[in-house]
C-alpha cells in the first residue's frame, strides 16, 4: 500500500526529527533544485551544526510562504538567510534563522560546482532551459 501525505505534513515531521537529532532521507519533487537534485532523487537532511549557515549550502527551511522548502542559501545577514533554489532563477525566500531546520551534507564536488553555479546566476536561465527538457524525458 502507498500512503501520499501533504507536503507540509511530510515537511513537518521531518522538521520535528531533524530537531530531535535524526538525520531524515527524502525524495526531491519537483525541478527548483536542478541540476544538482532532480525530481525522485534522495538526498539526506541531517540537523544543523555550528557554522552550517554559510552561502552555498543547501538547507531545509520554512519559507514565509508556509511552505518548507530545500534551497540553497544565497546570503546570511544578522539574524536571516535568504535561499534561492539552483533551478530558479528569480523569488528567493528570506526567513528568520530560527526557522532553518536541516542541511544536505554535499559531497566537496558538489560545492565546487555549486559555487561556480551561484556566479552563473545571470544567465543561468540558458542551461536551465536545456535540462528542464532533458529531465522531462
Amino acid at each position: 500500500m502507498n500512503l501520499t501525505l501533504d507536503n507540509r505534513i511530510a515537511f513537518a515531521q521531518v522538521r520535528d526529527l531533524l530537531l530531535e537529532g535524526q538525520s531524515v532521507q527524502i525524495r526531491v519533487q519537483g525541478q527548483s533544485m536542478l541540476p544538482f537534485f532532480r525530481s525522485g532523487s534522495t538526498i539526506t537532511l541531517r540537523p544543523l551544526r555550528d557554522g552550517d549557515l554559510r552561502r552555498g549550502n543547501v538547507v531545509m527551511a520554512l519559507a514565509p510562504s508556509g511552505y518548507y522548502v530545500v534551497h540553497r542559501i544565497i546570503r546570511v545577514t544578522d539574524g536571516t538567510v535568504t535561499l534561492l533554489g539552483d533551478g530558479n532563477t528569480v523569488g528567493t525566500e528570506t526567513m528568520p534563522i530560527s526557522q532553518v531546520y536541516g542541511i544536505v551534507d554535499c559531497a566537496p564536488i558538489h560545492r565546487m560546482l555549486a559555487r561556480i553555479w551561484l556566479w552563473m546566476r545571470p544567465v543561468r536561465k540558458y542551461p536551465l532551459w536545456i535540462l528542464r527538457r532533458i529531465c522531462r524525458k
